[in-house]
């Protein structure tokens, strides 16, 4: 049997000061810079972005799954005050699946076809508890039902694509449930799901947290869907985070031009003839990083100083990278 865990305090996850670095010497560029935030028990965080702000590759750093050529230059990843950052990769695989649960944006690709859905859940079970081959089949019969499978004791035995694709993400939610990890990172979970799913995996998503008191990080490009459930948000863009709010605080008033922008293209059923507003430009790629704030070719509120330093944080609980930021008090 495997060695069991040391008892740790429960204060969730904590990342200060994160630099993910691409390329040596003067090739070197970084695409994510300087992120600090923190998920205790219980909360949910809804990172959201543009595609290509850094979302997918900060959860990456925090697997310890960074592609090849990327690295942790700066910065610490702490979870119940273990230190993740740079662990070799023997020590990081005991965190994975263990610590750490992932769920994938496409459970169909991401689960093994020639497996039945019993081993699939029950492996990492087996392989990080010495459980026995019954008592991992016994834990993914749970596990199928606390995550709402009908006839789970029927689906044991069945295969991916005999699930549909609501199905299959319940599945990916039980898998990264099945060791009970301290922090679920979920990446995109509703993509190519109907809005019927969608509501239902994000409730299923939330009621866990609740009852497990699970840290949970929501990846998503859409504030739409984290509206109702994140407890938090924070905005990335081009590879740093330019807002992070309580979730009320942050759409009764957000404070980042960037931030606004986004919540603008989010369609109205209240005026459906009213034209979606949109962001002219495109997102920097991190080689083009430009200086100074880097919304700030895209930003109609820019002037001159914003393009000679990033802004620094401004506010308290309600944390934003601006130099002119929307409201009254800023």
């Amino acid at each position: 049997m495997s060695a069991q865990r040391q008892p740790q305090a429960d204060t969730g996850l904590r990342v200060e000061n994160l630099d993910v670095t691409f390329g040596r010497g003067g090739k070197a560029f970084r695409v994510v810079e300087e992120l600090d935030f923190s998920v205790p028990p219980g909360r949910m965080l809804g990172l959201v972005g543009e595609s290509g702000s850094g979302k997918s590759m900060t959860a990456s750093a925090l697997l310890g799954l960074l592609p090849w050529g990327g690295r942790i230059s700066r910065g610490s990843i702490q979870l119940n005050g273990r230190e993740l950052a740079n662990l070799p990769e023997r020590r990081m695989r005991a965190v994975r699946g263990r610590e750490i649960g992932m769920i994938f944006q496409n459970p169909l690709s991401s689960l093994n076809p020639s497996m039945t859905i019993a081993r699939q859940i029950g492996e990492p079970y087996r392989l990080y508890t010495g459980a026995s081959e019954t008592q991992a089949r016994d834990r993914a019969l749970e596990l199928l039902r606390e995550v709402g499978v009908p006839d789970a004791a029927q689906r044991l035995d069945d295969y991916p694509h005999q699930f549909s694709g609501g199905m299959r993400q319940r599945v990916m939610i039980a898998m990264a449930l099945a060791c009970k990890p301290r922090l679920l990172i979920a990446d995109e979970p509703t993509t190519a799901l109907d809005v019927t799913i969608q509501a239902q995996i994000l409730r299923l998503l939330k009621r866990l947290q609740d009852d497990m008191q699970l840290s949970v990080i929501l990846i998503t490009h859409d504030l739409s869907l984290v509206a109702e459930y994140a407890d938090d948000i924070m905005v990335m863009y081009a590879g740093r985070s330019v807002e992070h709010a309580p979730a009320q605080a942050f759409f009764r008033a957000p404070r980042h031009p960037y931030s606004h922008a986004l919540l603008n293209s989010i369609p109205r059923l209240a005026d459906p003839e009213q034209r979606l507003a949109d962001i002219d430009g495109i997102p920097p790629s991190p080689q083009d990083f430009p200086p100074g704030c880097r919304f700030a070719p895209r930003c109609n509120r820019v002037t001159p100083e914003c393009t000679q330093a990033y802004p620094p944080a401004s506010g308290g609980a309600h944390r934003f990278h601006c130099l002119h930021p929307l409201g009254e008090n800023a």
